[in-house]
This record gives C-alpha cells, structure tokens and sequence, in this order.
C-alpha cells in the first residue's frame, strides 16, 4: 500500500483536501485512481512532507480519494475520505522516493454511546458543524463516541503529536475524556490571559 506521509492527520471519516504536485504522488494518485484503492495517510515523525521520504508515526489511516481535478500545469487537487486506521508494519522506500508499506487494518471501533458527562462535547461539536454546514443533519452520528470525537479532534487546534495520539486511542470514551481535558485547558489558558 503506498504511505502518504504529511504534517497533518487524517482521521476516519474525515475529509482533507490536498494538491499533488510531486511525480511521486502524482503517479501514485493517478495509480489508485484506475486501481479504485486507497493509501495510509501517515503522520510525519520526522522529515518534510517534500523531498527525500519522510519517517512517519506507523499509526495512519486509510484514505480513498472522493473527488479530482487536474489544474492546466498538471497539479491534482484531490480529496480524500479517511476510512479506517491502519498500522503500517513494514514499509520499503522506491527510488523515486516513494514509501511503499505494509499495512495491517485495524479494527474499527464498535459504536459507543456517548456518556452524559461527555453532552456538552457533542453540543460544542453541534454547534461548530451548524455553523458551518447549516443543513447539517446528522443526528445519529452525534450519539456516536468514536465519530463525536474524531470530529472534534479535527476542529480543535490541536499540536500534530496530541493529534497523532487521539488518532492511536482505541477508546472513544478515553478520547473524549482526553479531549475534554484539553479544552479546559484551552478555557483555563484564555482565562488567565484576561
């Protein structure tokens, strides 16, 4: 499976869009493309996502590409869906640079309901996917931990590394937790600056 490895996470479910430029990833898109296959979008542990292949946290997620267009000098603009977390266990880089792994999916997590304590994660998340989606109407995906918390994670301003963290938790009610957390963090640390 190829290994997209970048400075951002991509979580199940999630949508990123990204612009292809590279010959590397310009072939490797164009290749899942005709193959109907994804690849694991991995975040970068060390190195740029330009260049020489980057080390990446072996933590991903499968990302299959929901929507392209190629710009007049040859750049894609794609988008992609994260499907499910994979762990990349063995990975081998071409010489084009291109990272060519193996990867084992993860299971998914089972739907967890959301625990009273966590309501006020989800009326923040609804409140956030409101205003940017008025016809939002997703009700029953709001009674979903695992969803609750991926969405939220992608809306905080979460560093790469906490990030990549909430990514590896395989409790949604543990992320949710830890995500509370930091938005008191986040409301502690705005209160002391007035």
């Amino acid at each position: 499976m190829p290994v997209f490895p970048l400075g951002s996470v991509l979580y199940p479910g999630g949508l990123l869009p990204l612009r292809i430029f590279e010959p590397r990833y310009l072939a490797m898109v164009r290749e899942c493309l005709r193959e109907q296959r994804g690849f694991a979008v991995c975040l970068i542990s060390e190195g740029r996502e330009t260049g020489q292949a980057a080390r990446f946290h072996p933590v991903g997620t499968l990302a299959r590409i929901e929507d392209h267009d190629e710009d007049a000098a040859g750049m894609l603009h794609i988008t992609v869906r994260g499907e499910q977390r994979v762990q990349v266990v063995a990975s081998r880089v071409r010489a084009d640079q291109l990272v060519l792994g193996e990867a084992l999916r993860l299971e998914a997590e089972p739907v967890t309901g959301i625990a009273e304590r966590h309501r006020p994660l989800v009326d923040l998340l609804r409140q956030a996917l409101e205003e940017y989606d008025p016809d939002f109407g997703r009700a029953q995906e709001l009674l979903d931990a695992t969803w609750v918390g991926f969405r939220l994670a992608e809306l905080l301003p979460l560093p790469p590394a906490r990030r990549q963290w909430v990514l590896e938790l395989t409790n949604p009610t543990l992320r949710l937790e830890a995500l509370a957390q930091f938005i008191d963090e986040l409301r502690t640390g705005d209160e002391m600056q007035r």
